[in-house]
């Protein structure tokens, strides 16, 4: 029994339940049509980082790291906002609707491009977030697959707010496509298959959020090809973190390389087709070699990292008597052709040469790939293992050139702008109610002014 004088303990939650319920909750939210609740959802999901920031043992590190994810749902604030203000107040009297809600409906398809891709590590403040583990102890390595996933989310449930803005649109698939290839660059240099594992689901994410934005298939069909991807990429992530499971034994390491093969072929097939032959306005050579490029590194960091672990321990581990992990990759597999099913379905045209070619950059280096797995003695005279350390040494240079370009070109648009507004920041002293009396005093010319035209 309990001593009755002893002093009881205060009620604390466990930052690790609190944090995946508010985690949960958020991604959820993030699914719903609705923009208010897609903001409401982004701030439940900076939330939960934030409860496991604070309960992590390097919290001050954590809490900096992570701090970037109230940027996303800022942005979604405004969105949401400006569809509160339209949807309330109209078109004024006497103003034609593109006239009105023209100015509008670009800050929202902005805000919106801008809470996306900075999920999707699309944006230089947040793009080396996959780099690092997040802050919970356990499921660390796995916790950033969450923010690809909830931009895709975002980006797929309100395209019709924002790839209907031609601008928007072009600024969306420009950094979409150069995140595919940054993202497939790193994972390429990652050596540790849980590090390119996290690169690889940016990379399909971009890839499908590319086909939302060229509107080439239907949603339906583009969901379906996402989830099998990165939701692939998820399990095998989730079952290399609990001793690499999914490569333990020959059938589901087979089945595995099948897998994330096949749905990654999935889902650059259409991507492909449309860039390289599609209609005017869709088809555009430089993004079509960019994506086979970026489709046939992808297919050779999957099928060629993703190698047989042996079992080195004395005591065979006990096998569960249901296989998870071979059932979850023949889902997968399953999900990647219905995806296409559904493409064809809905009226795509494919033809010769093109559904051919349009296959070619994941066939062909996917096979190369499982040949030299299989037969390693085959290029014995090229030693494979100092050109692959190369590789990843110029692919890792090339990645840290472009993100260091793109940090000192956003410090000089930080600085430039700091410079304009310097003149406004020197007509007060710095006194606190003195800016406010200022700022009251231009409300009220912004007031008086139109009354005097």
């Amino acid at each position: 029994m309990t001593d009755p004088a002893a002093p009881r303990r205060p009620f604390r939650l466990d930052a690790r339940v609190t944090g995946s319920v508010l985690c949960a909750a958020g991604l959820l939210l993030s699914s719903f049509p609705w923009l208010l609740a897609g903001a409401v959802g982004l701030e439940l999901l900076a939330a939960a980082f934030w409860v496991w920031a604070r309960a992590a043992e390097d919290r001050t590190e954590q809490l900096k790291r992570w701090g970037w994810l109230r940027r996303p749902a800022a942005a979604m604030w405004l969105a949401a906002g400006i569809e509160a203000v339209v949807s309330r107040t109209g078109t004024p009297p006497g103003l034609p609707p593109l006239a009105a809600l023209g100015p509008l409906r670009w800050i929202q398809a902005a805000a919106l491009v801008w809470a996306g891709l900075e999920l999707l590590a699309a944006s230089p403040f947040a793009r080396p977030f996959s780099d690092r583990p997040g802050p919970l102890h356990d499921l660390g390595p796995w916790l950033p697959v969450l923010l690809p996933s909830a931009g895709f989310a975002l980006l797929w449930r309100h395209a019709a707010r924002w790839a209907g803005v031609p601008e928007m649109r072009q600024v969306a698939l420009f950094l979409l496509f150069l995140t595919a290839v940054l993202g497939a660059l790193r994972a390429f240099s990652r050596k540790r298959l849980v590090a390119s594992l996290r690169w690889l689901v940016v990379v399909d994410s971009s890839l499908a959020a590319c086909l939302v934005a060229l509107n080439v298939v239907p949603r339906d069909a583009s969901l379906l090809l996402w989830v099998g991807a990165c939701g692939g990429r998820a399990m095998l992530l989730a079952g290399e973190l609990r001793g690499s499971a999914p490569r333990r034994t020959y059938l589901s390491h087979r089945l595995w390389s099948l897998s994330s093969w096949l749905t990654t072929a999935s889902l650059s097939w259409p991507l492909l087709i449309s860039l390289g032959f599609g209609r005017p306005g869709v088809a555009h050579l430089g993004y079509a070699v960019v994506a086979a490029f970026v489709v046939a590194l992808s297919c050779w960091v999957t099928v060629r990292r993703l190698v047989e672990a042996p079992e080195r321990r004395t005591m065979v581990r006990r096998e569960s008597a249901v296989p998870f992990h071979q059932l979850a990759a023949l889902l997968t597999i399953l999900v990647g052709p219905a995806g296409l099913v559904l493409v064809w379905w809905s009226g795509f045209r494919l033809e010769w040469p093109a559904w051919a070619l349009g296959l070619a950059p994941a066939l062909v280096t996917g096979a190369v790939a499982w040949w030299l797995q299989r037969h390693p003695e085959t290029f014995r005279v090229v030693p494979l293992e100092s050109t692959s350390g190369a590789a990843r040494g110029v692919a890792a240079a090339a990645f840290r050139s472009v993100v260091g370009v793109e940090r000192r070109a956003v410090a000089l648009l930080i600085g430039l702008g700091r410079a304009l507004i310097a003149p406004s920041r020197d007509l007060h002293t710095g006194d606190a109610q003195e800016y406010l009396l200022f700022l009251v005093g231009l409300s009220v010319l912004a007031l008086v002014l139109p009354l005097l035209r």
